[in-house]
């Protein structure tokens, strides 16, 4: 009996490392096959990887273009701590018409530091990095103003920096805009339990109305709803899967193991560092009522995450004396840039980017 417990277990042990072993092969093949796609071989173009200092902090920037002349597009992922770069290679066409700049920010992917001191998280640090960065993107690349895309939490602390300093960019896009997580929550709630009621699911109704509307003090409280908002925004549309995320973070030639490793524990420090202030103390509706460059709001039909009504809300109070526009994605969630690639891409450059360059030349006649 020993001696089989041993040859079975001498048999897991060598499955295991096979699985492994083929798995970094498989690896190993794709990020060399999406690196082969991305090659960018233009005498006029730029691939580099750059970590620079913000805030005191190293951080990692990306930069990448067919035209190292073409507008610098700045990217700002969401979270808070859960970057982009790894899933970027997706929408990599942008590159033939702007030179992409896909942040890792503070805390986030490969500007985690896994050990050592953790930074300093506030809203306040992300609007000063966000400036600090774009004014160097601006020298480095000699660009007078920049694009700013900016996805969820990105959207909430870029928002605010574009209210501040306008001066800086050439036009604000958003997608999944935070405005107010008070209302946002409370959109998300009356969902959670209009849907239950409606299927007459006891347990969820019952779940919910124990613990209240919102606001919620503790995150235990939070997670409860957010189990049943999940539940039912994944009946009504289904979003990003799980083996996306991971199927394009392994396919990225930019993302080591240990950068796949920092993302987890990148997200779970972010988000416990800054929920209180990013769920009880910033207001758009206030602090960035106005924003004077053009303004464009990409808008998932179905999002229930940042919800697509407190987004339009914000959009209609929102001051933007060089217009805004909102654009639904009408089969997207949270994610359009993802979950509607082509159209994200197009709209940016047949839309923003074609109408600024047609209004600065109209400016500069």
């Amino acid at each position: 009996m020993k001696k089989l417990l041993k040859y079975f277990g001498a048999g897991v042990v060598t499955v295991l490392l096979m699985a492994v072993t083929a798995t970094g092969i498989l690896r190993f093949y794709w990020q060399r096959q999406t690196a082969a796609r991305l090659r960018i071989s233009s005498a006029e173009g730029i691939h580099a990887l750059e970590k620079i200092q913000l805030g005191g902090l190293e951080q990692w920037v990306p930069i990448r273009g067919q035209d190292s002349r073409k507008p610098v597009m700045l990217y700002l992922h969401g979270g808070p701590g859960f970057p982009e770069m790894p899933f970027s290679h997706l929408n990599a066409a942008l590159e033939r018409d702007f030179v992409v700049v896909h942040w890792d920010q503070r805390g986030a992917g490969k500007s985690y530091p896994i050990l050592g001191a953790k930074p300093v998280m506030n809203v306040e640090q992300f609007v000063s990095d966000t400036r600090d960065l774009s004014l160097w993107l601006r020298q480095r690349l000699g660009a007078k103003k920049i694009y700013l895309v900016a996805h969820s939490w990105g959207s909430m602390f870029g928002a605010l920096t574009v209210a501040r300093y306008p001066e800086l960019f050439e036009a604000y896009v958003s997608l999944g805009q935070v405005a107010g997580l008070p209302q946002i929550q409370e959109v998300r709630y009356d969902f959670a339990l209009h849907s239950a009621e409606q299927e007459r699911n006891t347990k969820a109704v019952a779940e919910l109305e124990k613990i209240g509307r919102p606001p919620h003090q503790n995150f235990d409280t939070c997670r409860i709803m957010e189990k049943w908002v999940d539940y039912y925004a994944a009946r009504e549309h289904r979003g990003v899967s799980r083996g996306k995320w991971v199927g394009l973070a392994f396919r990225s030639p930019d993302y080591s193991w240990l950068d796949c490793v920092r993302i987890p524990l990148g997200f779970t420090f972010s988000f416990a560092q800054l929920w209180r202030e990013l769920f009880y103390q910033t207001n758009l509706f206030d602090q960035a009522s106005k924003l004077d460059v053009p303004v464009y709001f990409f808008v998932g039909r179905h999002d229930h995450v940042a919800t697509a009504r407190v987004a339009e809300q914000y959009f209609r109070a929102l001051d933007a004396p060089r217009g805004k526009q909102l654009i639904w994605f009408e089969d997207s969630g949270h994610w359009p840039q993802l979950e509607e690639a082509q159209k994200y891409r197009d709209t940016l450059v047949n839309r923003v980017l074609k109408e600024t360059r047609e209004s600065s030349s109209g400016l500069n006649r």
